[in-house]
């Protein structure tokens, strides 16, 4: 067992939960961690059914209170000293019960290390949609803010921004960036459960001006002006979503990867036609 507790949101999409739950019990997750809470928006029967089968501890609420809000409240619940941070649609692909060591390595930056956040979405298969490089790839000086978001698109960001992106001292396998150049983000984390409490706690639960159950809105004018120092290596999860939007839309979804590997996505997204497409489909 490793000292994390999983902490994992769902509102509704029960096709996307099963597939993301089902990753974890079949790569190993739900073997090494003996903490498991998941907090439903809108708890149905369902949702507990679902909970129950996968041996998870459940609590929900009978409307939707926020992403901040429902992580807070299991991150007060939580038993380890670290939390891994999850949402229902980043399915888990690599075995961590055959290789834990990017979760053990993650922790030792946590302990010891002076890291205060380790990002785990997948380098080479983020899934789609990746607000990232849909937003952040070809438009980089205005987005400073979310430059270390570089490595999804560079093999080696390191060496095109020195001065912002590093190699991990303590661990050359994990890339090191700081808050003023990392966006604050609920893509799957790993945090020390008294860091993040005491740091993050209040912004969970503060007054969002946009009305908007997204943390980030509240949190990230804040946070782009800290030192907090945020690892990643290639990461464990990929985002995959079954059950939201309507065939066309998902449809839409399929060729994105290639058009970003033949780097023709960017040139596509701004044509008359995509936006014809996305307006049809919407």
């Amino acid at each position: 067992m490793i000292p994390v507790s999983l902490l994992i949101l769902s509102w509704q999409s029960h096709k996307t939960l099963l597939a993301t739950l089902e990753s974890y019990r079949q790569n190993g997750l739900l073997d090494i961690c003996d903490d498991k809470l998941i907090f439903f928006q809108q708890i149905s029967s369902k949702d507990i059914r679902i909970a129950r089968r996968f041996g998870l501890q459940y609590y929900g609420a009978g409307h939707n209170i926020g992403i901040g809000a429902a992580y807070r409240y299991l991150a007060e619940r939580a038993r380890h000293p670290y939390i891994l941070y999850l949402q229902n649609d980043f399915k888990l692909i690599h075995n961590v019960q055959h290789d834990p060591s990017e979760l053990e390595q993650g922790i030792d930056l946590l302990a010891h290390h002076g890291i205060d956040v380790v990002l785990y979405r997948s380098r080479q298969h983020p899934g789609e949609p990746n607000w990232a490089t849909d937003n952040v790839q070809g438009n980089e000086e205005r987005w400073q803010s979310h430059l270390f978001n570089a490595l999804y698109w560079l093999d080696a960001p390191e060496q095109v921004y020195p001065d912002k992106i590093q190699r991990c001292p303590a661990n050359p396998r994990f890339l090191q960036s700081t808050a003023r150049f990392m966006n604050y983000t609920d893509n799957p984390s790993l945090y020390r459960r008294e860091w993040l409490l005491n740091t993050l706690g209040d912004y969970f639960v503060a007054n969002d001006p946009h009305e908007i159950t997204w943390p980030e809105h509240v949190i990230q004018p804040w946070w782009q002006q800290q030192d907090f120092r945020i690892a990643q290596a290639e990461g464990l999860f990929e985002h995959i979503r079954l059950d939201r939007g309507n065939w066309r839309s998902r449809l839409l979804q399929l060729p994105i990867p290639l058009f970003k590997k033949l780097g023709l996505y960017q040139r596509l997204k701004q044509s008359r036609w995509a936006q014809k497409l996305k307006n049809s489909a919407g």
